[in-house]
């Protein structure tokens, strides 16, 4: 881990350089939600993820407990809004249309840089392909490297970091009516 700063010094993101990985050997939890169909939902507080594109992925709320539960992972979409990923800091429950994705070296940042790179997958896939699980395990997606040639994940976070310092120094700058500087 390393100390996050908002703002800090890094290399261009069209400077790094980026090799592909396999999201089996990224993800070391990769699984499906479990069908739960819609007659059978009991109200409730529990966020349900679909394959909506809207709302995070979140289709509704419920409150069944025979249903696996994730957190802190990203979801992807295998069908309906296809490649669709979010990143969940929350408990959830999944449906079948739905593979959580999942390591416990990341942060919040990196799965949010991860997961605008894995939405690129709904390029490739449509209603009529959709994601399954041996495809999801043969996917490749692009990622910034470090000088050893693995991802890099701190470079992720930091980016990520910056992104979300320069939006909030722009609407702190407009609430306060502070000339922006470029």
């Amino acid at each position: 881990p390393h100390s996050y700063r908002g703002g800090a010094e890094i290399v261009p993101l069209n400077e790094k350089i980026w090799m592909p990985f396999y999201i089996k050997d990224i993800f070391h939890n990769i699984s499906r939600g479990k069908r739960l169909k819609k007659d059978d939902h009991l109200d409730g507080l529990m966020p349900y993820v679909s394959s909506t594109y809207f709302n995070n992925g979140v289709d509704g709320y419920i409150s069944n407990s025979n249903c696996r539960k994730y957190i802190n992972c990203l979801s992807i979409a295998n069908s309906g809004s296809v490649g669709s990923a979010f990143y969940h800091p929350y408990e959830f429950v999944a449906s079948d249309h739905v593979t959580q994705l999942k390591t416990t070296d990341f942060d919040k940042f990196t799965y949010l840089f991860i997961a605008t790179i894995a939405s690129r997958l709904s390029t490739k896939y449509n209603f009529n392909r959709e994601i399954n699980d041996s495809r999801i395990k043969r996917e490749v997606i692009m990622l910034p490297i470090s000088e050893e040639g693995n991802p890099d994940y701190e470079y992720m976070s930091q980016y990520m970091i910056n992104n979300q310092y320069t939006l909030l120094m722009q609407y702190f700058n407009k609430v306060n009516n502070v000339p922006v500087k470029y």
